[in-house]
C-alpha cells in the first residue's frame, strides 16, 4: 500500500526558537484533499511524522536527501503497468514524490478524484 507522509501539526522549529507553534501548509493542503475524499484513507496509509530531522521511517524509504513532506511513497512491486510515475523519483525499492501538485496529480489519476481548479 502507498504511504503518504504528512508532518504533524503544532511543531516547533529549534532554529527559530521554541515559542512559536507551526504547521506545514503543504501537508495541510494534502490533508484537505483527504478530507474531501475520505475513501483515500482506506486506499493509502497516512502517516503523521515529527518535524525534526532525520525523519526516521521516511528516510529509510526515500533517503536522507528526500525527506521533505508531504511525501507519497509507493513500493515498486505495487506499481501497475499503466501507472504514470514519470514524475516520481526512486530510491531502493520505492517510487516517491514530495510535491503537493504532483501528489494531487497522482491521486487524481490513480484514485479517480477531482483535479484542482
Amino acid at each position: 500500500m502507498a504511504k503518504l507522509f504528512l508532518l504533524k501539526p503544532g511543531f516547533t522549529d529549534k532554529a527559530l526558537g521554541e515559542d512559536t507553534l507551526y504547521y506545514c501548509p503543504y501537508s495541510a493542503q494534502i490533508l484537505g484533499v483527504l478530507n474531501y475524499y475520505p475513501r483515500l484513507y482506506d486506499e493509502l496509509e497516512v502517516i503523521f511524522i515529527d518535524f525534526e530531522r532525520p525523519r526516521k521511517g521516511l528516510v529509510e524509504l526515500v533517503g536522507e536527501a528526500s525527506q521533505g513532506c508531504p511525501n507519497l511513497v509507493i513500493p515498486k512491486e505495487e506499481v501497475a503497468a499503466d501507472d504514470d510515475l514519470s514524475y516520481f523519483d526512486s530510491y531502493a525499492g520505492n517510487y516517491f514524490v514530495n510535491s503537493v501538485e504532483l501528489i494531487a496529480r497522482y491521486l487524481s489519476e490513480k484514485h479517480k478524484i477531482g483535479v484542482p481548479h
